[in-house]
């Protein structure tokens, strides 16, 4: 369903002046503002009531779904959007209409089955009300749904065998003693079927009605099931690095997985009071290993401590994806925040969306955008323009920077693409607000820098509307990256923020072509499509490792082995390959400590890679 934005509204208001070049700044009427630094769960209690708003918007979305209840997340936007291979989609959010202590909360479900969504859904999946759902794929053709209840309630668990259609079964994922509750779980599967399931969730700290665990007012898990959710291997581990002794505490919805690739998987760490890393297993989650991105000494406090001054770290909203060559890519807002009389709080609406990769240095600790913009780490901001149509005026807090809620994808081209929500000058709602927009910045695999930010929703079609909470599906279907937000014409989140109106917001979908980032000028695609095999995976390697073969076009793959000597050790046709990205194996088990060299022949071009086998 697709609906009109209101022209005599844009007319009477004008279209904005949207100063695409301006140089970033820290909007001195937005900085400072600071919030307790306790995660938002809504327990049952009655809401405010005020204005009911419609929604209208432009002919780019489809609406899949509704909601009153409009905290989509505290930080990190949750893995909910499944692009399959045969183009269906598969999307999920939280949903409630009831917003007297909205008793009706639970996962709002909808499936694109090739040419159309369903119905919007009516009812949550779940028969208990539940909050903040994460989704996958699972054991094939199938979903898993992973949410929480409260914080003194175990984790659901819904499941169903084939995508878009049947019953959903529910089972509860058990807490850890003395924890009665697991709260703001990211579900992760892998494997050639997806059965391997990976969750992390956060015992709930004694603000959201739990306990202390391991020392921890808030101690985030790792869970490991090899058959599906049947039955957990790994239950309730504490990963090396990330205990009492190394952090005071973690809090809700400040990690995110990233797409596994084979064996290795990992996901992204980044808040106000902790260190910014990311955890990396290469054995499926046997192991791991501790990557670190930014310092933050205000982690472990001294025991008594009662006041630190204000300081800036990662605002929890984090994104985190591997590209064909290995390299980790990581985005997360600016934030940070400071403590008084005992009590903790966390800076939102400051400046700035830090970009990082596991090829460059850690991140500065003072995260001045300047010094950031110099080292190649500034990927978002927010420009107060000096005319008055482009100017910051006011924005309403989501717990997070003026730039965040990241999401990264990486084509079959190894192209990188990073969405993000951002204020946006010009344009303010009645409060008066600034409105939210998506915007959008690309890497191309051949290119040393990032195309210039894009705002996705210029223009007068999307005037006097809001679009928070962007979840972008990881793959790229058909050159396009798929995304759905929360929208509405009310700025802000009636959840997080008590002086806001409870409003309707809509949940909406679009098709982002790839070729929106291009610069101007290039008419096609030739530039970045074509052929590409990246470094194997891991190196050194032990036994197996792995690479991947991106065709532009369908061609015929050889694989063949060197030692030093120039002698062939191994050989593999795989024949005609159609184009896209294939992941090969090369089995080094029966080979000798020492150096190889790996050469793959698509048609008429050859491609060679030095293999390490320890």
């Amino acid at each position: 369903m697709k609906r009109i934005l209101l022209f005599a509204i844009a007319l009477m208001f004008g279209v904005a002046l949207i100063a695409q070049n301006l140089k970033y700044s820290n909007p001195k009427h937005l900085k400072g503002q600071a919030v307790p630094d306790v995660a938002i769960d809504n327990p049952l209690s009655p809401q405010q009531t005020g204005n009911v708003l419609t929604q209208s918007k432009s002919t780019l979305e489809d609406i899949i779904g509704d909601t009153r209840y409009d905290a989509q997340s505290n930080a990190t936007i949750d893995n909910r959007l499944i692009v399959w291979p045969d183009g269906t989609i598969s999307a999920a959010w939280t949903k409630a209409q009831l917003e007297t202590g909205y008793t009706d909360r639970g996962t709002g479900y909808n499936y694109y089955n090739g040419s159309s969504w369903g119905p919007a859904p009516t009812a949550r999946i779940e028969t208990i009300r539940t909050g903040w759902p994460t989704m996958d794929k699972w054991k094939g053709n199938g979903e898993i749904v992973i949410a929480h209840q409260s914080g003194t309630a175990p984790m659901t668990m819904n499941t169903r065998p084939v995508k878009g259609t049947g019953s959903w079964t529910q089972t509860l994922i058990a807490s850890p003693p003395p924890c009665t509750g697991l709260l703001w779980p990211r579900v992760m599967t892998s494997g050639p079927t997806n059965t391997y399931v990976h969750m992390l969730a956060l015992t709930a700290p004694t603000g959201n009605g739990g306990v202390k665990y391991m020392g921890m007012d808030g101690c985030l898990l790792y869970y490991r099931s090899l058959d599906g959710g049947a039955t957990w291997d790994k239950s309730a581990v504490i990963l090396p690095g990330m205990d009492s002794i190394n952090q005071d505490a973690y809090n809700g919805d400040q990690y995110s997985w990233g797409s596994p690739h084979g064996d290795t998987i990992y996901f992204g760490v980044a808040g106000p009071w902790t260190d910014a890393f990311i955890m990396k297993s290469t054995d499926n989650g046997t192991t791991w290993t501790k990557i670190p991105v930014l310092s933050n000494a205000n982690k472990k406090l001294p025991v008594g401590t009662t006041d630190m001054p204000p300081f800036y770290a990662g605002d929890g909203a984090v994104a985190v994806e591997m590209d064909h060559s290995g390299v980790i890519h990581m985005a997360f807002g600016k934030g940070g925040g400071y403590m008084a009389a005992s009590a903790k709080y966390i800076y939102v609406n400051v400046n700035g969306l830090i970009y990082w990769n596991t090829t460059m240095p850690m991140v500065q600790d003072s995260l001045i955008l300047d010094s950031l913009d110099v080292h190649g780490n500034l990927l978002g901001y927010v420009f107060d323009g000096p005319n008055p149509g482009d100017t910051i005026v006011a924005a309403p807090s989501y717990r997070v920077g003026l730039s965040s809620h990241p999401q990264i994808s990486v084509d079959a081209y190894n192209n990188i693409y990073c969405l993000y929500s951002a204020v946006t000058p010009g344009n303010p709602s009645l409060d008066p607000y600034n409105y939210r927009h998506i915007w959008g910045r690309a890497k191309f695999h051949d290119k040393g820098v990032w195309t210039e930010m894009k705002d996705f929703n210029e223009g007068v079609l999307y005037m006097f509307a809001e679009f928070a909470f962007p979840n972008m599906a990881k793959d790229v279907l058909n050159n396009n990256l798929h995304v759905f937000y929360q929208t509405s014409p009310q700025p802000g989140s009636a959840v997080q923020v008590t002086t806001i109106p409870v409003h309707d917001n809509s949940i909406e979908h679009r098709a982002i072509p790839v070729s929106d980032f291009w610069p101007t000028g290039i008419k096609n695609n030739l530039d970045i499509r074509k052929n590409v095999v990246s470094q194997n995976f891991p190196n050194p390697v032990h036994g197996t490792t792995s690479f991947t073969v991106t065709l532009s076009h369908q061609a015929n793959v050889t694989v063949d082995v060197f030692n030093v000597m120039g002698q062939k050790v191994i050989s593999m046709d795989k024949g005609l390959v159609n184009a896209g990205v294939t992941t090969y194996n090369i089995d080094c088990g029966s080979l000798t400590a020492g150096i190889f060299f790996y050469t793959v022949k698509i048609n008429g071009e050859s491609f060679t890679h030095k293999i390490i086998v320890e």
